[in-house]
C-alpha cells in the first residue's frame, strides 16, 4: 500500500508524516497490493487568522469502482487525522463486508459457504 502525503499552502513536518503512516499503516494488510491512500492537509487560514485546519483523503483500491473519500476539518492536525482514520476504517469494513457477502446471494447462504470452507481446510 502506497501512502501519499500532501501540504497544502504550507510543508508538512516529519513528526506529522510519521504519525500518518502510524496511523494507516495497519490498514496495509487489508487491501490488496496496488492500492493507494493520498493525505491532503491543508491550513485553510493561515498560521496567524484561523484555527481551521482541514485533511483530504482519498483511497483509491484496485477492485473498487469508486474510490474512497473523507474529509475532515478541525483545530488541529493530529485531532483531525484520528477522526479521519476512523472514519476510513469504518469505510473499509463497510466495503469490505459488501464485497464478502455479495449482493446476488442472501445472506445466510454465504455463511454457510465460509463454513464449509472452513472445515474443508480443518
Amino acid at each position: 500500500m502506497k501512502i501519499i502525503i500532501k501540504g497544502k499552502q504550507f510543508k508538512v513536518d516529519e513528526n506529522l508524516r510519521h504519525y500518518i503512516e502510524e496511523r494507516f499503516q495497519k490498514y496495509d494488510s487489508m487491501v490488496l497490493e496496488p492500492a493507494i491512500i493520498e493525505i491532503t492537509l491543508s491550513d485553510t487560514l493561515g498560521p496567524k487568522k484561523g484555527l481551521d485546519k482541514a485533511v483530504c483523503i482519498t483511497a483509491t483500491l484496485p477492485e473498487m469502482k469508486n474510490p474512497i473519500h473523507i474529509e475532515e476539518a478541525t483545530s488541529e492536525f493530529k485531532g483531525t487525522i484520528d477522526v479521519i482514520q476512523e472514519r476510513f476504517e469504518e469505510q473499509l469494513r463497510k466495503y469490505k463486508d459488501k464485497v464478502k457477502v455479495g449482493s446476488r446471494y442472501p445472506k445466510k447462504y454465504m455463511q454457510a459457504k465460509i463454513e464449509e470452507e472452513k472445515e474443508g481446510e480443518i
